[in-house]
């Protein structure tokens, strides 16, 4: 069994050091959820590769990942190959598949042998058609299916709900800590006052700035605003 995901991790491109339909089984879980740029390359190397009567078995991302990461609900007509921005860092992208799509583009240079979910995971499984087939030729839409355009529309909206998202958390995790940095310069500056206090008495700056912040309503009154303020932008 050949592991196309750990062959990625050292290949940079798609030329893998293997005779033409000397591999019968090829894995790759993981690898086809995250390949943006190439896919369709690797694929026709991993055709290339792939014995006659081998078998290339790759996974696919879940419906249910899909929910999570967008709260929108799968549409499989609306997705295609679609491509989002994973939560949990800049730079890294999740690939989803729809089976139309699957067996629209990647039918065209293998049969597909059955496509489903197995052991908590989502996978398709398939063996090598015969004939000449190019990168381009998986890619290319189908101009006659009307899905192809409602995903990559969909994709679009996804992507730009992705950003609206990610600006409004970043901008709350910004206000956080300038409440943070508020709260300690208060601290500092009773903990300044109390030492001025021991030294110099009730009449001292830094006992008047204390008394000062301690008797301000402005603090403790607009906390609430702050808080509905974060909300209602959170709700935009």
């Amino acid at each position: 069994m050949f592991d196309f995901d750990a062959a990625l991790e050292r290949t940079a491109r798609p030329a893998l050091p293997h005779a033409d339909g000397s591999l019968g089984e090829i894995r790759a879980p993981e690898a086809f959820t995250r390949l943006v740029e190439g896919w369709a390359e690797w694929l026709i190397e991993l055709r290339r590769v792939l014995a006659d009567d081998g078998r290339l078995e790759i996974g696919l991302f879940r419906p249910e990942s899909f929910d999570e990461l967008t709260g929108y609900a799968w549409d499989d007509s609306r997705i295609g190959m679609t491509v989002l921005s994973a939560l949990d860092g800049p730079g890294h992208r999740l690939v989803f598949h729809s089976e139309w799509w699957v067996r629209a583009h990647w039918g065209r240079g293998f049969d597909i042998v059955s496509f489903g979910e197995s052991g908590g995971r989502r996978r398709v499984v398939l063996t090598k058609r015969t004939g000449e087939l190019t990168a381009d030729e998986l890619r290319r839409s189908d101009p006659g299916d009307e899905r192809e355009l409602a995903a990559a529309q969909q994709n679009t909206a996804y992507l730009v709900d992705q950003l609206s998202r990610a600006e409004e958390r970043h901008q709350g995790e910004l206000e956080k800590q300038r409440e943070e940095m508020s709260r300690e310069l208060m601290r500092r500056s009773f903990a300044a006052a109390d030492a001025e206090w021991a030294r110099g008495g009730p009449g001292s700056p830094a006992a008047l700035v204390a008394a000062e912040y301690e008797a301000s309503t402005s603090w403790r009154l607009t906390k609430p605003l702050r808080e509905l303020g974060r909300l209602l932008r959170r709700d935009r």
